[in-house]
């Protein structure tokens, strides 16, 4: 049996924000593109409901595509076959993500089924309802979940996704190898940025300039997440020589 490799939240947020420090100006860079991502995406358009919607997140897929193989140093950056090899991991995170969510979304739809008629059944449904139909209560729940199962349907996946777009192997089953022990530093680097943005976004309704808070404060957040999981990567995949 492989060792089970545990890695440190404190050494692993050290390590990127040095590479952070250390390439101030590309990664100031991406956080201005990134801004325009969002800004054309959700502020100039209707966001998933636009026709232009489509065309934006083919666009958005590239700017991660060439965000990593900068990172790793994997020139071209863009004019590569490489970014086919992305498509099968992808499509599995995606696939992944909706079946996880949607089965334990459906869970508590259940009980009713094993006493229909009884009066606990009765009761459970209209509580069912009456938080069902309460949005922000489906919405809490549904990050709570996301987060809970960020490791298998988001992280671990993820280091398959890089490692494909670098020219190594794709392999789901490889990533969740490697990278198995580290549920709860995961969970708790999904967790805190997660209560990062919800925070922002929270903060924009009350002073009442929408999503813009999110956007401009929101996308250093996201960029340094995404070097963590580049580091991460670094950590699991480091036998392997760029």
């Amino acid at each position: 049996m492989a060792d089970i490799k545990e890695i440190s939240l404190k050494g692993l947020l050290a390590e990127s924000f040095s590479y952070m420090r250390e390439n101030c100006r590309a990664m100031m860079l991406f956080t201005l593109l990134h801004i325009v991502f969002l800004v054309a995406g959700f502020e100039l358009t209707d966001g998933w409901a636009d026709v232009f919607f489509l065309p934006w997140l083919v666009a958005y897929y590239l700017f991660w595509c060439f965000f990593f193989r900068f990172y790793f140093k994997r020139k071209p950056y863009l004019a590569t076959w490489k970014l086919v090899d992305t498509l099968v991991p992808s499509t599995k995170i995606l696939v992944l993500t909706f079946v996880v969510v949607t089965a334990l979304l459906m869970l508590p739809l259940i009980p009713p089924f094993f006493g229909v008629g009884s009066p606990w059944a009765e009761t459970y449904d209209i509580y069912l309802q009456r938080y069902m139909e309460d949005s922000r209560v489906v919405d809490a729940v549904t990050v709570v979940i996301l987060t809970l199962t960020a490791p298998f349907v988001f992280y671990r996946p993820m280091m398959a996704w890089i490692s494909s777009l670098i020219g190594r192997s794709g392999s789901l089953k490889s990533a969740f190898a490697k990278t198995k022990g580290n549920y709860w530093q995961m969970t708790f680097l999904a967790a805190s940025f997660e209560i990062l943005f919800v925070a922002l976004e929270v903060a924009g309704q009350t002073l009442g300039i929408g999503n813009w808070l999110s956007i401009i404060a929101g996308s250093p957040l996201v960029i340094g997440f995404n070097v963590i999981l580049a580091k991460t990567y670094d950590y699991f995949y480091l036998e392997l020589e760029r």
